[in-house]
């Protein structure tokens, strides 16, 4: 044993040594007996505090003559004509409150707990789900779900696989395709590709584009470390009609391909719910041929399912099934048109 090893045992043996006296040594009080000692605090009767918890008047002077000796203190006097709170038995009962109160208050919060009415969701989610779809399901959620507080985290497709083995999120948001199947997914929406343009390019007074003036242009892509399948699928409409790619610049996550966009390196093709990220000198044009579309996926562990997990993957099930047009998660309103816009 070394010497670090030695000094960690020494030190945890006189924890030990320091704790347990002090629990051993601690009155075994019940909250039965603080529950019949407050009723007859508050009723200063013995006869009324007893019919008051639905017991005999003698059970009820057993108790707490017994909480007495065990806390080594006179709670009360008694005479013929009355009973009286003794300085300890006063101080007592503003603890004894506070120790109820406290466990109402526990087992309440634990019940709610147990049916998903409180707790935490850690939920990541791509940059596009943040912007698109957050502002439609957890407005409702949370509606009827105040006690669970979700906490978001902006993350990429694999950054969130990552996350959901390591359980530092309980939910993924994530685009398909995926590499991976371990885990339990459920597809929510199907959205089209549109172009990312500059503004300042010709290209953004088109109303449509075509594959074939894309493949002309210089491009920017999501690097294939960061999200292979999804890297390969942004492009796979021109491949497949065997257009060469000419791919300038790469980008580990959206809003950095994005800002490529914006800064005039090139353009890219988004998933259309990326309008919603407005940024100057980035115009959203759709594009003239039916291609490939991205779909937008809730990920989680099935062994890892908690109450409010539950809660949420059903409260988002119902709203996207009350969902009739889709394109309210990618279409724009007048006020929150800019330059960064869906060319119409």
């Amino acid at each position: 044993m070394t010497s670090r090893t030695a000094l960690a045992a020494v030190e945890a043996s006189q924890v030990l040594s320091l704790r347990t006296p002090v629990l051993e040594d601690l009155p075994k009080v019940e909250l039965r007996q603080l529950r019949y000692f407050l009723a007859v605090a508050e009723e200063l009767n013995f006869t009324r505090a007893a019919a008051r918890m639905g017991i005999a008047q003698p059970p009820l002077s057993q108790q707490i003559i017994s909480l007495e000796h065990q806390l080594g203190a006179k709670l009360f006097i008694r005479s013929c004509r009355r009973v009286k709170l003794t300085p300890e038995g006063t101080e007592l009962q503003a603890y004894a409150r506070r120790i109820i109160n406290t466990t109402l208050l526990a087992t309440e919060s634990i019940r709610s707990m147990a049916k998903g009415k409180n707790g935490q969701i850690a939920l990541g989610a791509v940059c596009s789900a943040i912007h698109s779809l957050l502002p439609h399901i957890l407005p409702p959620f949370a509606a009827c779900n105040p006690g669970v507080r979700v906490h978001l985290q902006e993350m990429t497709v694999n950054e969130q696989f990552r996350a959901l083995k390591e359980e530092r999120i309980d939910i993924a948001i994530v685009r398909e395709p995926m590499a991976t199947t371990e885990f339990a997914t459920q597809p929510l929406f199907t959205e089209p590709f549109v172009a990312a343009v500059n503004r300042h390019s010709p290209l953004a007074r088109m109303n449509r584009l075509s594959l074939e003036r894309i493949a002309q242009e210089p491009l920017v892509q999501v690097y294939r470390s960061t999200n292979r399948e999804y890297s390969d699928h942004m492009f796979s409409a021109l491949v497949e009609r065997g257009y060469e790619l000419n791919v300038v610049h790469e980008a580990s996550d959206m809003h950095s391909l994005i800002g490529l966009v914006a800064a005039g390196i090139g353009m890219t093709l988004v998933p259309a719910s990326l309008v919603n990220i407005q940024t100057a000198n980035v115009t959203y044009v759709p594009l003239s041929e039916n291609v490939q579309n991205s779909t937008l996926s809730l990920a989680w562990s099935q062994c890892a399912m908690t109450p409010s997990m539950d809660r949420f993957l059903k409260s988002v099930t119902a709203y996207m099934s009350s969902v009739d047009d889709l394109s309210r998660f990618w279409t724009l309103s007048e006020n929150q048109a800019g330059s960064s816009r869906l060319a119409s």
